[in-house]
């Protein structure tokens, strides 16, 4: 015997209907939430790229001395790991010891270039950033051809009131092999998959 009455029966297809409703609500807010947080890791990295570009600007022809305008000079240790040198710097007098005029005329021509930038906020005026860099450059008064390579980097910037600047940046070169091989792929000229199709067509 079905003792469900008519309005038991309106009940229950008004509380499955709000329960739908809430349900769409919530998948809503969850894809809004999302959206937001994409927005904002975008607008992270537009903001970060902007100080890698300043970087690339004030390291054109090997202008070392004006770098600490994107860096926190308040930071009371600062951390800057060059590929090239076994201890890392640790202090503003060795950072700027390295920065400045060498023994012998330093650089004459230097480019630093990045790509492939994946950033990680770590606090609200902190984040972490990894990308590819490259260098070409040209020593000071020895007439030779010039030079470059290619690394990873990982960047630690914090926000000031002018915008993101450095506290931490480490050169990180990978091992030998891995090396020697990606050297030996940027040697391979852009049509060499158009030459092998042709061969394989013959």
């Amino acid at each position: 015997m079905n003792n469900e009455t008519q309005s038991d029966h309106v009940s229950r297809r008004s509380t499955l209907a709000m329960a739908a409703s809430f349900s769409a609500l919530a998948s809503f807010n969850g894809a809004s939430a999302q959206a937001q947080e994409d927005a904002n890791d975008q607008e992270l990295k537009s903001e970060i790229e902007a100080i890698l570009d300043r970087t690339a600007e004030l390291w054109r022809g090997g202008a070392k001395d004006k770098l600490l305008a994107v860096w926190d000079t308040d930071d009371p240790e600062p951390w800057y790991v060059p590929e090239e040198i076994r201890e890392a710097f640790t202090s503003w007098p060795e950072i700027k010891a390295y920065w400045g005029p060498r023994r012998g005329g330093g650089l004459a021509d230097f480019r630093w270039g990045y790509a492939n930038v994946q950033v990680k906020r770590l606090a609200p005026d902190i984040a972490l950033a990894m990308f590819d860099h490259f260098y070409e450059l040209t020593r000071a008064g020895e007439g030779v051809a010039p030079i470059g390579g290619f690394d990873r980097c990982l960047a630690i910037f914090r926000k000031k009131a002018d915008g993101w600047r450095y506290i931490l940046y480490a050169q990180c070169p990978l091992g030998p092999e891995t090396y020697v091989r990606a050297m030996r792929e940027q040697i391979i000229k852009p049509d060499f998959d158009t030459f092998q199709e042709r061969l394989t067509n013959k």
